[in-house]
């Protein structure tokens, strides 16, 4: 997975230009509606909003959604597949020729709808927000600067440890055929590169850490940031508009509209 599938993108878009705060409250309005869908169909529709804000509002490039696609469908796909099996059903579907309980597959779907909706949510935030923006918007409402600067840092540090991960990968696969290998000894490559990653990363804190103190940081109750942070019109009307569609697919579901 490259580096950059889970930097900022600074394209221009329509996304990319609405304040960061707008976006970090429509992706927790985005998870909140996704909890009161009842069917799989709203769900679906939900899903397939977030797409076309990916592709055509925030103008994602296809090679930063793609190395990011495992991440986002895995999880999904995982508790698709363990209700598939451990829900109990009292009728059956047939799909491609395979039989499935029903009630177990709509469960499963549902999970699988649910967390991927929230992931690529959250990715639309990350892909179109600067995350400098993001700590002054957060000073702005309130939230002490040393708490903003730490969601800051663990954002920044997202895209270096894929970096680290990616490097120890290629390491390792220049001292052999990794992806050739059996099962049982991938798995211990794996938890070679967990160990690797996690003592790397535990440098990086340690070295930004001291850098932070060096600097003075948290010496003042408040600072000053070189762009302070403003509320934009089209954030606005982003919480809006999502508001009302969020009310007419809930109500459409749940057949409460006269059409």
């Amino acid at each position: 997975m490259s580096e950059h599938s889970l930097r900022y993108v600074d394209n221009g878009s329509i996304f990319t230009r609405i304040d960061a705060l707008s976006k970090l409250i429509w992706v927790v309005f985005v998870i909140i509606v996704t909890f009161q869908l009842q069917t799989n169909l709203a769900r679906g529709i939900m899903l397939g909003l977030l797409v076309i804000v990916t592709v055509i509002f925030a103008r994602v490039p296809f090679k930063s959604v793609w190395q990011a696609g495992p991440i986002i469908l895995i999880m999904g796909l995982l508790l698709f597949v363990v209700n598939l099996f451990t829900t109990p059903s009292t009728s059956t579907i047939v799909i491609a020729g395979i039989s499935f309980g029903e009630q177990a597959f709509d469960r499963g779907l549902e999970f699988f709808l649910r967390i991927t909706i929230m992931v690529l949510a959250s990715f639309i935030f990350i892909w179109t927000t600067d995350i400098r923006d993001l700590m002054t918007g957060l000073v702005r409402i309130g939230m002490p600067y040393r708490y903003a600067f730490a969601i800051f840092l663990a954002l920044r540090f997202l895209p270096i440890v894929q970096q680290e991960v990616d490097a120890v990968k290629a390491a390792h696969a220049i001292r052999g055929r990794a992806s050739n290998s059996p099962i049982r000894h991938r798995i211990r490559l794996w938890q070679r590169y967990m160990f690797t990653v996690i003592v790397n990363s535990l440098r990086k804190a340690e070295s930004t850490a001291l850098a932070i103190d060096s600097r003075g940081f948290g010496a003042y109750p408040t600072r000053t940031y070189i762009k302070n942070f403003r509320w934009t019109m089209t954030g606005i009307i982003l919480i809006l508009a999502f508001v009302a569609f969020a009310t007419w697919l809930m109500l459409w579901e749940r057949n409460l509209l006269p059409f």
